[in-house]
């Protein structure tokens, strides 16, 4: 079910002028259809179960310069990883594993506390997100890691992953981020990148170099046109 800004707004309490502040800050999974805002319903409802602990301050107020840096997901995943062949039949094996894999390459990570923490995450609302991805990602935030990160983990075969459509998943997108408003903006972004068949495409068969590459392009082409046309906020 896709919603509007005015159904998003009477969903959180607020005002519209604070959804299109949410999708200023890239901090709300959200698309374009016909020149107007829409949002997923199953994104919104993951998307909730994170922010539900955050103020609607947190998550809309403007950008400071002290508190954020350019998002680049292309970047972020260049310093998180792309790792193939994962092995495992269900979700807390593959996700240790992931984890496993990632931990060797990724200085500073408590994986075990990381696992604890994402299975805390995955018993609120499972992050399987269609197109058999799934975006495990800590319950909280700012413990982990002093930087944020992006892994891309490739499973040997599609397992379960208890989301309400029963749909399996054999692709994880790790989120690994630095505060609680960077996870935000990280998880808007990768929701409207993998509506774009084309990236959907080379996620699941493109090298590392070309999985960046793309990447670069369309955060260019699809955030940058999206800024030029949101509304003047007073």
């Amino acid at each position: 079910m896709h919603l509007s800004v005015k159904d998003v707004a009477k969903l959180l309490n607020v005002s519209e002028k604070t959804v299109y502040r949410m999708i200023r800050n890239e901090t709300i999974p959200f698309y374009r259809v016909g020149g107007q805002w829409r949002f997923d319903k199953r994104h919104v409802r993951s998307w909730l179960a994170d922010a539900g602990q955050f103020t609607v301050k947190t998550v809309a107020a403007d950008l400071t310069s002290e508190d954020e840096e350019t998002i680049s997901i292309s970047g972020f995943i260049q310093r998180g990883g792309v790792y193939r062949g994962i092995k495992g039949q269900t979700k807390a094996i593959v996700i240790r594993a992931c984890l496993n894999q990632i931990g060797k390459a990724v200085p500073h990570l408590d994986t075990r506390k990381l696992f604890d923490s994402i299975m805390e995450r995955e018993r609120l609302c499972p992050t399987a997100i269609g197109n058999e991805l799934a975006m495990p990602h800590p319950r909280h935030f700012s413990r982990f890691t002093p930087l944020s990160y992006i892994s891309l983990c490739f499973l040997e075969q599609p397992i379960p992953f208890d989301s309400l459509d029963k749909d399996l998943v054999d692709t994880l997108v790790f989120i690994f981020p630095r505060s609680e408003r960077r996870f935000l903006r990280i998880q808007a972004k990768l929701l409207r990148l993998f509506k774009d068949d084309q990236v959907l495409a080379m996620i699941k068969g493109g090298s590392r170099g070309e999985i960046y590459n793309l990447l670069s392009c369309k955060e260019a082409e699809i955030f940058g046109k999206e800024e030029e046309i949101l509304p003047e906020l007073d």
